[in-house]
């Protein structure tokens, strides 16, 4: 049994590390950071479906930052919603960075090769001129 435990450990770690490896990464430019405070809602009555009125909504302050990448070809706006004070993404307007698109989530990668997930809020292609 153990064995078993082992060798499924092994493969959910391979599978891990190959979806990294498969990303489609790219470079673009930071072009505007924001942050804000705001209250947000957790636990098991944050759900928008209703559950009735035995669930209790849980609420927190988050610090809620808005980024913007520029690449030739593209403009995205993403989103991260962390706990105050929490570490999150390095972005320095004006400075090079790397990410991967994928869907509706956006991995970007610190200068130490940390991935962040963040959310893609909007995404809109540059016409050229």
């Amino acid at each position: 049994m153990r064995h078993a435990l082992l060798v499924l450990g092994i493969l959910a770690l391979c599978i891990v590390g190959s979806a990294a490896a498969d990303r489609h990464w790219q470079t673009g430019t930071w072009t505007k950071v924001s942050s804000t405070r705001q209250v947000v809602d957790f636990g098991p009555g944050s759900s928008p479906f209703d559950r009735g009125p035995s669930t209790q909504t849980l609420h927190a302050m988050a610090d809620v930052r808005i980024y913007f990448i520029e690449t030739d070809t593209l403009r995205l706006e993403l989103k991260d919603v962390v706990q105050v004070n929490k570490r999150t993404v390095d972005a320095v307007v004006g400075t090079l960075v790397t990410f991967a698109l994928e869907k509706k989530a956006i991995y970007v990668r610190d200068e130490d090769g940390t991935e962040h997930k963040l959310s893609v809020t909007k995404q809109s292609t540059k016409h050229l001129e």
